[in-house]
C-alpha cells in the first residue's frame, strides 16, 4: 500500500467469527494494540480499523491485523510505503534579469514536493528572505505568499545575484538570476 506523505492511512480489519474473535494490531516497530484506543497519531478503533493520521516516512512498514478466538487464528498484513519526494523549483529563471531602475520587477519562484517545500531567497550580500519577513532592504524588497520576490523600486545598487531556495526534509533544490539594474 502506498499512500503520500502527511496523509491518512485506514487499515481495516473486519472478522466474521463465533465465537466473537478478539482482535489486535502490531505495528511495524513491534508494538501491539490488543483493544480499541488512541496513541498518538494512531488510533485502534472499535470496528477493527487502525488508523494513522499525518503519515510520516518513519510509518513505513508491514501493520499486522490478528483475529483469534478459541477455534483458531487468522492474519491480515499490511506492507506500507510512504511517499516523498525532494523538492524540485518548477519555474524557469534566466541567467540574467534586466531592469529599468525605478521600475518594480517580480523574480518568480514555484517548487514541488511532498512536504511541501518552504521558499526562501538570498539576496546579493548573503541576505536571506523568507515569507512574512518584516525585514526589507532598499529598493522595497520583500517575498510574497507564493514564494516570489518583489522588488519596489530597484536601483542600480540592488544589482547582484538572486537565488531562489527551495527546502524540505528531504532535500533543497535552487535557482539563481542576475539582476541587472540599468
Amino acid at each position: 500500500m502506498k499512500i503520500t506523505y502527511g496523509l491518512s492511512l485506514n487499515l481495516p480489519c473486519t472478522v466474521d467469527s463465533w465465537p466473537q474473535a478478539l482482535i489486535t494490531w502490531t505495528l511495524p516497530n513491534g508494538v501491539v494494540l490488543d483493544k480499541p484506543q488512541t496513541i498518538g497519531r494512531i488510533s485502534f478503533l472499535t470496528n477493527g480499523t487502525l488508523h494513522v493520521r499525518q503519515i510520516a516516512p518513519f510509518d513505513k512498514g508491514t501493520y499486522i491485523c490478528r483475529a483469534s478466538n478459541s477455534f483458531g487464528s487468522s492474519t491480515l498484513s499490511y506492507p506500507v510505503i510512504v511517499m516523498v519526494f525532494p523538492p524540485r523549483i518548477t519555474s524557469t529563471m534566466t541567467a540574467i534579469t534586466r531592469v529599468l531602475r525605478g521600475t518594480p520587477v517580480m523574480l518568480r519562484c514555484a517548487a514541488t514536493g511532498v512536504p511541501k517545500p518552504d521558499i526562501s531567497w538570498t539576496l546579493p550580500g548573503r541576505t536571506t528572505l523568507v515569507p512574512h519577513n518584516r525585514y526589507t532592504v532598499q529598493g522595497g524588497i520583500h517575498m510574497t505568499d507564493g514564494g516570489s520576490l518583489v522588488i519596489q523600486n530597484p536601483v542600480l545598487t540592488n544589482s547582484g545575484i538572486y537565488k531562489c531556495n527551495a527546502k524540505n526534509a528531504l532535500g533543497t533544490d535552487f535557482k539563481s538570476t542576475y539582476l541587472q539594474v540599468i
